[in-house]
This record gives C-alpha cells, structure tokens and sequence, in this order.
C-alpha cells in the first residue's frame, strides 16, 4: 500500500501577516506513507512502515540589528520575524518494522510480534526553540520517541 498526499493549509486574518495569506502550523505539504506486509509461511508473516512528512511552519527571526534608545542612550537589539511561519521545522520520517510468529495450540492460536518503532532512531522533530550557544542565539530541535523495541504475546481461542 502506498499513499501519497499533497495539500496545504493556510490561513488569513486582517491583523495577521499584513493580512496576507500564511503557513498554518500543522500545514504539511508532503505526506508519504508506505505499508508492506508478506506472509512467509502459515507460521510466519512480516510488515514494513515507512511514513515522511514535511515539517511544521514557524516563525523565526530572519535578521537581528541594533538600534539606539533615546531614553539611555544605549543600543537594544531587535529581532525581525519576516512573514508568518516562513520557516519549517525538518522533515519527519520513520521505519517501523515487525514480525509475527504463529502457532496453532490445542485450544486457540498464539502470536509473538517483535518490532521496531522508528527503526533507524530518526530524531524527528517535537518542536523547536532559540536558544544559547556559546554566546549565539541558535535554533534548537526536542525530540521524542527514538527506537522503541517491542514485544507482544497473543492468544486467540
């Protein structure tokens, strides 16, 4: 199974943007996922997900300068956004893997998956913020959910 998708969701307002048309948050342009699954033997069958999609819109600042203050006559810095949510977050995309292992009993049929989520470990991103580095402002990326294994005991009667 593949499914590709390609939309977007934008937004307007008159106090907003200059009351131009903008990015959502949740706009994602691109959205692949694709599903396969085999079934080896009556004992044995197999699945792999991989799903990509393009990252949120934000705002961040595009240009930092300096100004003076008339008050103290000290400079202060400013912070210039640009348009709203102008920039994207990276990309998200994962693998998933799994197998299943079947056995008929007397009384029903038991099944053992063992899986992977996010089998390669992808630091996709949660959000993002600005931050510290050694004196400069910079972008910094939240993660969650790296590789989790997993383990599932059934028993169908």
């Amino acid at each position: 199974v593949k499914r590709y998708t390609l939309s977007w969701a934008n937004r307007r307002f008159d106090n907003i943007n200059f009351g131009e048309w903008y990015s959502y948050k949740y706009d994602r342009r691109h959205d692949i996922s694709v599903v396969l699954s085999h079934k080896f033997s009556k004992n044995l069958d197999m699945g792999f997900t991989w799903v990509y999609g393009t990252g949120n819109a934000i705002s961040f600042p595009q240009a930092t300068y300096s100004s003076l203050n008339d008050e103290q006559w000290g400079a202060s810095t400013h912070e210039y956004f640009g348009k709203k949510n102008s920039s994207r977050m990276n990309p998200y995309h994962r693998m998933d893997l799994v197998a299943n292992f079947h056995k008929e009993k007397k009384r029903g049929t038991r099944t053992v998956s063992v899986g992977l989520y996010n089998a390669y470990n992808r630091k996709n991103p949660y959000f993002v913020y600005l931050g510290y580095n050694n004196g400069r402002k910079t972008a910094r990326q939240i993660s969650l959910f790296p590789v989790i294994p997993s383990i599932t005991y059934n028993f169908k009667f």
